[in-house]
């Protein structure tokens, strides 16, 4: 009798057991350590330790981009709209795609799209290292468009956008375009900007991009002669950091529409140290409220224990990555807006094969055995189950011996 009781009780446990093991944990330990939870001010500041700016910001993380240690957050892991700052990701995973000398000719979409622009002109070339330029100093959605097609197209581009976040353990974040325009469900976090922004400084060519100040000769209209001469425009960074004269400035973007508000991203380095700063709904001015935070991770570096820390990327290469995708060369430039490359779109169909209900299910039919086991063995308890704490990169491990002292 009681096995029977046992049996019957472990039934609607295995018939539940797929939707157990497919909802996340509601206590699992959030990306970059368990005390970047919540909406309130983190930090552990030492007894020399300054106070902490109070910044009219909704969300922000500040980091040490070196050795990825957050100082001191807000929010870090609460979704918000980006805006333009969702750029930074773009570029990331475009400056893999796309080889910098392509060629690319603009269409009526790419010049006509919405919001901000740098005046791209129809009809015209432009280089990928312009448009890139352009994407970052202007924050030109025309310049978006242009690579995204010259990427195979706006939905590919995007698909790879969510899969390099991924490969980042970027998980707030859902991209719904690669310009930051407002998109039902595109979302993203302090704490995963500052993973773009780690990501991105680390690569000479987003370096190149993010710290450009003034392009003098820029691409305008084609020359209505052949041979003449092809007209240029000058444009200029829009990042607060370079305009206002911060010291050490590196970069990186700055965003706002009437959904996000004022967005930024910036970065700053002196000396041996440099720090990354991640803003989101900023009330006011950019500048006042990044430049005081990074003011203070400068004077307070050694003066606190890390709250958190950056996430490194994960090993394995996403599907349409640069390992698994052949970026586009110049010898296929593009030279219509008709950008759509057979070679580029192959990866889009290899990563729509969803592999985590297989696990799901086979998770489920060991739980299941484990179950029945247990039922017939009725009284008996279960074996004891070993576990740990996720490996974590040897260049966090100081940081998380500051979380054991603390």
């Amino acid at each position: 009798m009681r096995r029977s009781l046992a049996i019957l009780a472990a039934v609607p446990l295995l018939l539940a057991a797929p939707l157990l093991l497919a909802a996340p944990s509601a206590s699992a330990e959030p990306i970059g350590g368990p005390l970047l939870t919540g909406s309130d001010v983190i930090i552990d500041p030492g007894p020399s330790a300054d106070p902490l700016p109070d910044v009219p910001v909704s969300a922000w993380v500040l980091a040490d981009l070196e050795s990825g240690a957050i100082l001191a957050a807000k929010a870090p892991h609460v979704q918000r709209p980006p805006a333009s700052v969702l750029k930074t990701l773009t570029a990331v995973t475009l400056a893999e795609q796309l080889d910098p000398n392509l060629v690319y000719t603009t269409t009526y979409d790419d010049v006509a799209v919405e919001g901000s622009r740098v005046g791209l002109v129809e009809n015209a070339t432009y280089t990928v290292r312009e448009l890139f330029l352009c994407l970052m100093m202007q924050s030109g959605n025309d310049c978006a468009s242009a690579l995204a097609q010259a990427n195979g197209g706006v939905e590919l581009t995007v698909a790879q956008m969510n899969e390099e976040a991924q490969r980042l353990q970027a998980y707030d974040t859902v991209a719904m375009n690669p310009s930051g325009l407002p998109a039902d469900g595109q979302v993203s976090s302090a704490y995963d900007l500052a993973l773009f922004a780690r990501e991105g400084l680390a690569r000479p060519d987003f370096f190149e991009y993010v710290n450009t100040r003034v392009i003098e000769d820029f691409p305008g209209y084609m020359p209505e002669e052949p041979g003449d001469p092809r007209p240029t425009m000058p444009i200029a960074t829009q990042n607060p950091l370079f305009i206002q004269g911060y010291e050490g400035a590196i970069g990186v973007k700055t965003g706002w529409t009437t959904e996000a508000g004022r967005t930024f991203v910036g970065a700053a380095e002196r000396g041996s140290t440099s720090l990354v700063v991640t803003l989101l709904n900023i009330e006011g001015e950019i500048y006042p409220s990044a430049s005081a935070l990074l003011d203070w991770g400068f004077a307070n570096i050694d003066a606190v224990t890390p709250v958190g820390y950056l996430v490194d990327p994960v090993t394995a290469a996403p599907a349409g990555s640069a390992e698994a995708t052949a970026p586009a060369t110049a010898d296929s430039a593009v030279d219509t807006g008709d950008a759509a490359v057979d070679a580029a779109s192959a990866p889009a169909e290899a990563s729509s094969t969803n592999w985590g209900w297989v696990w799901t299910l086979i998770g489920a039919m060991v739980v299941g055995v484990v179950l029945i086991v247990l039922g017939l063995r009725s009284l008996r308890g279960p074996a004891p189950r070993s576990g740990g704490r996720r490996a974590r990169p040897e260049e966090h491990d100081q940081v998380e011996r500051d979380y054991a002292r603390n």
